[in-house]
């Protein structure tokens, strides 16, 4: 375990770093400077100097990069343009965790529907259930979030008025987004726990069981969904990754406080600051999720604890 560990977050170096020089590019290279924002295009060129010259806008490049990197290694993510200098790192504190709630309940419940879904298709080949389940599982993957959330919107909060269709204060508001956003995840969950499902049903030790005088169900239960699950559980630290940045449309259509929320009005905004740490703070939870699930995945399969360790 600890090799992994060490393997991993050595690894995870240099994608921060590349992380933060990308953003800060971007941001820097952008054709609409900060101060335009603030002041707009006319106003006085003192005014404009000094503002630049405030907020370090005014450095050389590496100069810049360098304060900004030495600021995110210490915590220090800068301060906000646009939101009366607020600290970017308070922002964060206080808007990351409604992201994180929604994406691990969005995760949740994909896991919940997709992997009975892929394994009742499985167990069902090629009869009138799988079909369905794979025609479902094509729609969801094909359609973007931002073309059903309004139809779910239209049907359950507009016409019948069961769900509120925005805001984040109670559990009714949870419904829909939650809905929306896992239904992708949720829709490839399935087709990956189908697809590993039927491999592991065909192996040799699964007729073994059977031979000895297990029940289908016992067989099923104890040695085929668990292996069924190795690929699966690789996968989730994508889709967890997926759920960060699909809850910033996610955010925006049902008005929910959260950093994909800020991120789109930081843009608007041209609020650098809060955009590169955004992006740091996204890269640093999808390199933690992945990193779980390895450890997850080296505690379930010994095989990768040996091969580790043999490394």
């Amino acid at each position: 375990m600890l090799a992994i560990v060490r393997a991993r977050l050595l690894q995870a170096i240099p994608t921060l770093l590349a992380v933060t020089l990308v953003t800060f590019l971007l941001g820097y290279f952008a054709p609409a400077s900060p101060v335009d924002i603030l002041l707009g295009q006319h106003a006085d060129p003192e005014t404009r100097r000094r503002l630049e010259h405030e907020y370090g806008l005014d450095r050389p490049a590496l100069v810049q990069y360098g304060a900004f990197l030495w600021g995110a290694v210490r915590g220090d993510l800068g301060r906000s343009f646009a939101n009366a200098n607020r600290p970017v790192t308070e922002m964060l504190t206080e808007q990351f965790p409604v992201t994180a709630t929604l994406a691990v309940l969005a995760l949740a419940a994909a896991i919940a529907c997709g992997v009975p879904a892929g394994i009742a298709a499985a167990l069902r080949h090629n009869s009138l259930l799988d079909r369905t389940v794979m025609a479902g599982v094509l729609v969801f993957v094909c359609t973007p979030p931002f073309v059903y959330a309004p139809l779910l919107i239209l049907l359950f909060s507009l016409r019948l008025g069961w769900l509120p269709s925005s805001g984040w204060e109670g559990p009714q508001t949870l419904v829909l987004p939650i809905a929306v956003l896992a239904a992708r995840p949720a829709a490839l969950i399935a087709r990956l726990m189908r697809s590993s499902m039927l491999d592991v049903v065909r192996q040799d030790y699964i007729r073994t069981a059977m031979a000895k005088g297990l029940s289908r169900a016992q067989v099923i239960r104890r040695h085929a969904v668990k292996n069924a699950f190795l690929p699966v559980l690789t996968a989730l630290g994508s889709a967890f990754g997926y759920l960060l940045t699909g809850s910033f449309v996610v955010e925006n259509i049902f008005s929910i406080p959260g950093i994909g929320y800020e991120s789109v009005q930081s843009i608007r905004q041209r609020d650098y600051p809060v955009i590169q740490g955004m992006a740091i703070l996204v890269a640093v939870v999808f390199l933690l999720v992945n990193l779980i699930v390895d450890l997850l995945y080296a505690w379930v399969d010994p095989r990768v604890r040996h091969s580790e360790a043999a490394r």
